[in-house]
């Protein structure tokens, strides 16, 4: 309880750093991302930037209409914000009219939409395979993110949370983002001695960002548009997927286990997928961490890791 006081208050010390005072409709909002699930203190901070930014074009009080809402994405428009931002502003917004019981006059078909989004920025795996080899480059905390970002599927947001308690001898604690399954894992002795040699402390995710870049210029990594830390997620992910068997892969990734939504009696699910389904290769074994030791022996970079003699 105390934790979410605490970050309820510092999410309305942000919003009133962006208004002359904190509107009614951003204390809703505060509320709405509070409870029942908790969002987390920068997804909060976020939301109300986004929903003081809407409210400053409104009088007091005043409920906005259709065209508010419309007449806001085209100033943004104006202003060369992207389609990726007003996405995320898109549903900001709708949480917003939610939170305060206004209409909201769009359906999903009206989400913004960036052509380029499928173009996910993946990185090459030999560039992956360059940074790692530039390792005696890298600071400890360099050489610390980046051993985490090869190995494991992760998010910035998550690289950023890790703490010195999220880790002990053997293992690393990931707080997962996107209300994705907590996960611990072991740590291949490979990357025991880069474990030791740093103690990690929760950053600003953009920090980490120009750690990347950082990191890259010393290995001699030129970035393509767009490529970060969620680059590496993607290479992982690619190659891991043509050998690991997806449940292994999901568990090994902390996803959330999902019922497929195209599922309905009258259609039926192909059989392949209804062989995943019931698939449970842990009732196999009761390690928790099989999915670890079956990744860790088909996985792309760990080798990457180890010193030549």
């Amino acid at each position: 309880m105390a934790t979410r006081a605490k970050n309820k208050k510092k999410a309305l010390a942000t919003a009133n750093q962006t208004a002359p005072r904190l509107n009614p409709a951003l204390e809703k909002l505060v509320e709405r991302l509070s409870s029942p699930r908790l969002k987390a203190p920068g997804t909060i901070s976020s939301y109300l930037l986004t929903g003081a930014n809407f409210l400053s074009n409104l009088r007091d009080n005043q409920a906005p209409t259709d065209s508010d809402f419309r007449q806001y994405f085209i100033r943004r428009r104006h202003k060369g914000i992207s389609e990726v931002t007003l996405r995320k502003e898109f549903f900001h917004l709708q949480k917003l009219a939610h939170a305060n019981k206004w209409e909201w006059p769009f359906d999903r078909d009206d989400t913004p939409y960036d052509e380029e989004r499928r173009k996910f920025p993946v990185m090459r795996r030999e560039s992956v395979e360059q940074l790692i080899k530039a390792r005696d480059k890298l600071t400890n905390a360099e050489r610390f993110y980046l051993a985490v970002a090869t190995t494991w599927l992760v998010r910035r947001e998550e690289l950023s949370r890790i703490k010195k308690i999220h880790l002990d001898a053997e293992t690393i604690f990931i707080s997962t983002a996107k209300h994705g399954k907590k996960a611990r894992h072991l740590i291949p002795s490979v990357l025991k001695k880069i474990f030791a040699d740093y103690r990690p402390k929760e950053h600003n995710p953009s920090a980490l960002s120009l750690m990347f870049r950082r990191i890259c210029n010393k290995a001699g990594v030129e970035l393509r548009p767009r490529e970060g830390w969620h680059s590496i997620r993607y290479s992982l992910n690619t190659i891991l997927e043509k050998s690991v068997p997806r449940r292994v892969l999901a568990d090994f990734s902390h996803w959330k286990t999902i019922t497929n939504p195209e599922y309905t009696e009258e259609r039926g699910v192909r059989g392949e997928d209804m062989i995943e389904r019931y698939r449970r290769p842990e009732i196999l074994d009761d390690d928790p961490y099989y999915a670890d030791k079956i990744v860790y022996s088909m996985h792309p970079f760990l080798p990457f890791w180890r010193k030549k003699r």
